[in-house]
């Protein structure tokens, strides 16, 4: 699949960012560096539509590398978001990244029911980042990779915004040919 030239730049530095630095617990069929990068392509092509700048992009990127890397087994795993997070903010020194509490805030509630993770992160809101926003493009860019288990496993109602909706058809192709 080729990635759209928009996101090609960003896209290609966090894969490469993943495959040498982010370290993956857990021997999966399903939640595995493919998965990871699909996910990370969905984030960053919502980013581009809706037109998000850099750092929102950097947030998005390291949520989706590193979420999850800190699962125990591959059913939903409640509690694996909040472990990954905080393997993110360990090692985000080491790795050369700037800590952002959006990434930790994002990454440790999307495992959980949506009015849990919005109640969570309004309280901690950055008045420079949408932290809702980049939530809701997270857990949509997520879903949309539900694809890998067929192609009625998702089902688009749950969709939080309406340019995930339109990229549910890019989505069946990129998981058939990625």
């Amino acid at each position: 699949m080729k990635i759209p030239e928009i996101i090609e730049t960003e896209y290609n530095y966090w894969i490469d960012f993943m495959n040498h630095k982010v370290e993956f617990g857990l021997k999966s069929g399903v939640h595995t560096k493919a998965h990871c990068s699909r996910v990370l392509l969905f984030a960053l092509v919502i980013a581009a539509q809706k037109g998000l700048g850099e750092r929102e992009k950097s947030i998005l990127g390291a949520t989706a590398v590193y979420h999850d890397s800190r699962r125990f087994d591959d059913s939903l795993d409640v509690g694996h978001g909040l472990r990954a997070a905080n393997y993110y903010k360990r090692s985000c020194g080491e790795n050369g990244l700037a800590f952002e509490q959006a990434c930790y805030d994002i990454m440790a509630w999307h495992d959980r029911h949506d009015q849990e993770g919005y109640h969570a992160i309004s309280k901690k809101q950055d008045s420079e980042i949408d932290t809702i926003t980049l939530y809701k493009i997270f857990k949509d860019s997520d879903a949309l990779d539900r694809y890998r288990f067929g192609s009625h496993d998702l089902d688009k109602r749950y969709l939080r915004l309406p340019e995930s909706v339109q990229l549910c058809d890019y989505a069946k192709k990129v998981v058939e040919t990625f």
